[in-house]
């Protein structure tokens, strides 16, 4: 039985249109224009109080992971953290990049007995996705989309003369 000419020409115009129409759109985008995303920060100390000369650990972290951070793969988050002194000098402590859930962390050795301000300040952020795995990219809805700056509510840290057991 043979198949009349028309009927596999029309089958291969149809097969055609669907394989150019497939391949000729656009890549969908889900944040198209691309999203400016609101931040807050925050920040966390330990021990607290602690002694002078004592190291304190601070942690920082905002409210959202990155989104392609997978591993050592795709974006991190960048952090300061502001530490202003009882005698009222500021120091700036940083730039810190985020582990892949988003957070960070630093060890402060504290000098003078009183009170202490800290404040972490997260830089404002555009997705990347790089460095990209070799495997698929999470996240990659939200590539081009901006994290916007953001900065915690103070904390006060107490030094005091006596040491501190952790």
């Amino acid at each position: 039985m043979q198949i009349p000419r028309s009927k596999t020409a029309i089958t291969l115009i149809l097969l055609s249109t669907i394989a150019v129409t497939l391949f000729a759109l656009p890549l969908v985008n889900a944040h198209t224009p691309a999203w400016t995303i609101p931040t807050w920060c925050f920040i966390a100390v330990n021990n607290n109080p602690i002694g002078v000369n004592q190291e304190v650990l601070i942690a920082f972290w905002i409210q959202d992971p990155p989104p392609t951070a997978q591993g050592a793969y795709g974006d991190r988050w960048t952090f300061y953290v502001d530490v202003t002194k009882p005698s009222g000098n500021t120091e700036t402590l940083g730039p810190f990049t985020s582990d892949p859930v988003g957070s960070g962390y630093a060890i402060y050795t504290t000098t003078e007995v009183g009170e202490y301000t800290l404040v972490a300040r997260f830089a404002e952020h555009k997705i990347t996705g790089i460095p990209v795995p070799p495997t698929d990219v999470r996240g990659a809805d939200y590539v081009n989309d901006t994290y916007s700056t953001s900065k915690s509510d103070p904390i006060t840290l107490v030094v005091t003369t006596e040491q501190v057991q952790p």
